[in-house]
């Protein structure tokens, strides 16, 4: 089927299979590893469990959090978002519809779970959350460049922290790449959070070529 699909690529493109599993499925694992795919990533679901009121830490100067309004906003928070992922492995540009399908036109989207914080007219970062398997969700936390290094991410990892607990969500967790070339494992460790899960990443190459992410 995969020799099939790939007809449709570019000829130049790379072509390649990729499956992720439980890094203790040692019987696929096996499978895979028989069938000369290559282990490339790790994958970690991290969580905490809050039992007393989490800290904040104020947010850098300059830096305020306002409502996020969907009809004004929608659209820099896509592009806040897929510049602050654009470091990560295996990015490719995003796309706006098939980003507000996925995120905002969910019958379950909640707004006021979604943190923005804002540098006068400039999105400096956000923290994208959600109810998740009855856990509270950080499903995507980023800063922009810019603003990076100056400890915006734990402000708002810790006042989204903080959200929950006021809805009485005491469980938190998050998916990471533990690669991530940002040092996100290092705050998530920092603030509490533990290794719940890890999964492995195998990739098996069916044609040699250009990678799309290259063309960032």
């Amino acid at each position: 089927r995969v020799g099939e699909m790939m007809q449709l690529a570019k000829p130049d493109l790379r072509v390649y299979i990729r499956n992720g599993m439980s890094a203790a499925d040692q019987v696929s694992r096996e499978i895979h590893e028989n069938e000369v795919y290559r282990l490339i990533r790790h994958h970690w679901m991290m969580e905490v469990n809050l039992t007393e009121a989490p800290k904040v830490i104020p947010f850098p100067a300059g830096i305020e959090l306002r409502p996020f309004v969907r009809e004004a906003q929608e659209y820099l928070v896509f592009q806040a978002e897929d510049e602050a992922f654009r470091d990560h492995w295996g990015h490719v540009p995003g796309n706006f519809n098939n980003w507000k399908l996925r995120k905002i036109d969910r019958e379950a989207f909640d707004p006021t779970l979604w943190h923005i914080a804002w540098d006068g007219d400039q999105i400096a970062g956000y923290a994208q959350t959600r109810y998740r398997n009855e856990v509270g969700w950080i499903g995507n936390l980023g800063v922009r460049r810019p603003w990076r290094k100056r400890g915006l991410g734990e402000a708002l990892l810790l006042h989204s922290f903080n959200e929950f607990y006021k809805r009485g969500m005491l469980t938190i967790g998050l998916g990471v790449d533990a690669s991530n070339p940002t040092g996100a494992t290092r705050l998530y460790q920092k603030v509490g959070m533990q290794i719940a899960v890890e999964d492995v990443i195998y990739e098996k190459e069916l044609r040699p070529g250009r990678d799309l992410e290259s063309e960032e």
